[in-house]
């Protein structure tokens, strides 16, 4: 049954199978209702009768065994969505999760995360991790306050220069970022600014709020556990390199906003943070192994959930769950997935030279982006002749003076 069905149909048989056995049939009513926003840890597909679904854009039916019955339910990340039963219909529920972590196990397989063996430790640890996400009991960060009421500024369509400016006040380390970056190189302006209102005036209302929210983001990677500080602080630092390598990256690219970019970047490997709190917390014994190995399997899922927590922008989801599959291909224009995962692939080829990763003509995403070959040195000459503007946006993100 569920070969048919759009995206799982892609997994192999045995994994269909598992999916499939976790699956669920509910029964509908005539005029039930199904909220996206309640539905979300869900691939919904409507396989008997057919429901009213209604859209930002409309309405529509969707009937069983109709092609658009075959896609799941709800667009991703869109939780105003919902159905209504025209009639008795019946609905399958496939766990989104599962799928995330089958799809990251078969598509990732031949590189640097083949089907990862698990020893007994691990194969617990995983299980228990997973079930502490399947049940909602892994401890979610938490969007900072100041972040929380830029967010819901930005959703007021008469916001002003003035009512931003005043919120961004509040945190000195993010005024201090937005003068920063609105007076240096990577903006291309040499006059500084002396004021938020003046940045957020030179930056423009959309980008200073992106910039305000990923210089805000340095207060969720913490741990409160002597252990994993380390982790913390190396997934901190790589979060940093990446964000910045996809705001250059960015600037190359039509359609895409660099902002937007330097926010995805930093938040690609998000997932990790739950895991990491929840393994500190809980199993402060985990070796080092043990952790990579659940983060490997866990991480993409676990930072979806972490993005519908936090409202996120639609299609930042795609980042946490895709980025590390190399071999990503898609139809239609580049999207910011397909930035992260160049510079994922750019910094581990700088930082780690022998990782088992593959080549930048090996990856779809490097060439949807249509950018020039790398030296034989393996770098990129539009990053590396960008040296200044780099270094300036790390120490706006990381808070330094």
């Amino acid at each position: 049954m569920l070969e048919g069905l759009f995206p799982v149909g892609d997994l192999d048989r045995e994994k269909r199978t598992g999916l499939a056995q976790r699956g669920q049939l509910g029964n509908l009513r005539y005029g039930q209702r199904l909220d996206a926003s309640a539905e979300h840890r869900w691939l919904l597909y409507v396989v008997e009768g057919s429901v009213n679904l209604v859209t930002s854009s409309g309405s529509t039916s969707v009937a069983a065994g109709s092609t658009r019955a075959r896609q799941p339910l709800f667009s991703e990340g869109r939780f105003q969505e919902y159905a209504v039963a025209s009639g008795t219909a019946v609905v399958l529920r496939l766990d989104n999760r599962l799928y995330g972590i089958l799809h990251g196990q078969q598509s990732q397989s031949g590189y640097d995360v083949e089907e990862t063996e698990l020893d007994d430790t691990e194969s617990a640890l995983f299980a228990e991790v997973y079930a502490a996400c399947q049940e909602e009991k892994l401890e979610l960060p938490a969007l900072p306050e100041v972040a929380v009421k830029i967010q819901a500024a930005m959703k007021d369509p008469d916001v002003d220069i003035k009512r931003l400016a005043n919120i961004v006040s509040l945190d000195i380390a993010i005024t201090a970022g937005l003068i920063r970056a609105a007076s240096g190189a990577a903006y291309g302006v040499g006059n500084p600014v002396k004021s938020v209102r003046d940045a957020i005036v030179r930056l423009g209302l959309v980008a200073a709020r992106r910039l305000a929210l990923t210089i805000a983001m340095q207060q969720v990677f913490h741990s409160n556990s002597p252990v994993l500080k380390r982790r913390m602080h190396e997934l901190w630092d790589r979060s940093v390199h990446v964000s910045v390598l996809s705001f250059l990256l960015a600037r190359q690219c039509k359609g895409l906003d660099a902002e937007q970019a330097l926010l995805a970047g930093l938040l690609h490997d998000v997932g990790a943070l739950p895991i990491l709190d929840y393994i500190g917390r809980n199993h402060p014994e985990t070796t080092d192994e043990e952790v990579t190995v659940i983060i490997e399997k866990l991480h993409g899922v676990v930072g979806e959930i972490v993005f519908a927590s936090w409202s996120m922008e639609s299609g930042m989801s795609m980042v946490v769950r895709e980025s590390g599959n190399w071999l990503r291909d898609h139809e239609g224009a580049p999207d910011y997935c397909d930035l992260v995962s160049v510079a994922r692939l750019y910094h581990l080829n700088q930082s780690d030279p022998d990782a088992a990763i593959p080549r930048f003509h090996e990856v779809p995403a490097f060439a949807r982006l249509d950018l020039p070959a790398p030296n034989e040195d393996g770098k990129l000459d539009l990053i590396e002749s960008a040296a200044a503007e780099r270094e300036e946006m790390m120490a706006v993100i990381q808070g330094k003076a």
